[in-house]
C-alpha cells in the first residue's frame, strides 16, 4: 500500500491525540522488586498516542507477551476498527479492515501497512522499566528507588515520567518513546502478571 493510502486510512482506526489519564486499578498479592531483570511474559492494557508527521492520533492498546510470540490489538474508541499484530517464529501477521499481510519483520510489516513502525524489540523491554538486551543504551538516568527513569538506545529516546501504584511500582504507568520522525506515549491502565510470577510473590529477577 502506498504511503499516503496507509497513513490516509489510519484516522479511521485511530482517533485524535490522547488526553488525561485514567486511575490504575488495584492489583492484588505481587509484591514488586525495584527492577524487572529479564525477559518474563507480561499482558497490559492502556491507551497509545502516535505522532508521525502531521499525523496526531490515538487508540486504545492490548498486549500480550508469553516468552514465545506476542499479541498486540491497537483498536480505535467506541469500535471504529482495529489493527491486529500476531508475531511467532514463523513471522508476523497484521490484520486490519478485513486484510491479512504478513511479513517476516513486524518493521517491515507496519511500514507497508501503517506507514509507520513501532519499535517492538525494544518496546517489549522498555515497557517493564529495563533497557534492551544488548547493553547498548546510553545516557541512563535512574531514581532515588533504582527505577530507569530516561536512557537513548538505537536512535530511541526513552523517559518513564511515571511508576505504577505499589505493589507494581517497578512497572512504569507512562512510557514515551521518540525517534527523529515518531513520537509515542503509551499510559497503561492495567499489568496482568503471569499467575507462575505472583506464586514466587516477586516479578522474576
Amino acid at each position: 500500500m502506498p504511503r499516503r493510502r496507509a497513513l490516509g486510512a489510519l484516522p479511521v482506526l485511530l482517533s485524535l491525540l490522547l488526553h488525561g489519564c485514567a486511575g490504575m486499578p488495584a492489583a492484588d498479592s505481587v509484591v514488586s522488586p525495584v527492577t524487572v531483570q529479564g525477559d518474563p511474559a507480561f499482558e497490559l492494557s492502556g491507551r497509545l498516542a502516535i505522532r508521525h508527521g502531521e499525523q496526531a492520533l490515538s487508540a486504545n492498546l492490548r498486549w500480550r507477551f508469553d516468552g514465545q510470540g506476542e499479541e498486540m490489538v491497537i483498536s480505535a474508541p467506541l469500535g471504529a476498527g482495529s489493527v491486529e499484530i500476531a508475531r511467532d517464529a514463523g513471522g508476523v501477521t497484521l490484520r486490519a479492515g478485513g486484510r491479512v499481510e504478513r511479513a517476516a519483520t513486524v518493521e517491515a510489516l507496519m511500514r507497508g501497512t501503517l506507514g509507520f513502525a513501532l519499535p517492538l524489540d525494544g518496546l517489549r523491554y522498555w515497557v517493564r522499566g529495563q533497557t534492551g538486551p544488548d547493553g547498548v543504551a546510553v545516557r541512563i538516568v535512574r531514581d532515588g528507588a533504582g527505577r530507569i527513569e530516561s536512557f537513548h538506545e538505537t536512535g530511541w529516546d526513552i523517559v518513564i515520567p511515571a511508576f505504577s501504584a505499589p505493589p507494581l511500582d517497578a512497572l512504569p504507568r507512562r512510557i514515551d518513546v521518540a525517534s527523529t520522525d515518531l513520537q509515542v506515549r503509551l499510559v497503561i491502565d492495567q499489568w496482568q502478571v503471569v499467575p507462575a510470577f505472583a506464586s514466587a510473590g516477586r516479578m522474576p529477577g
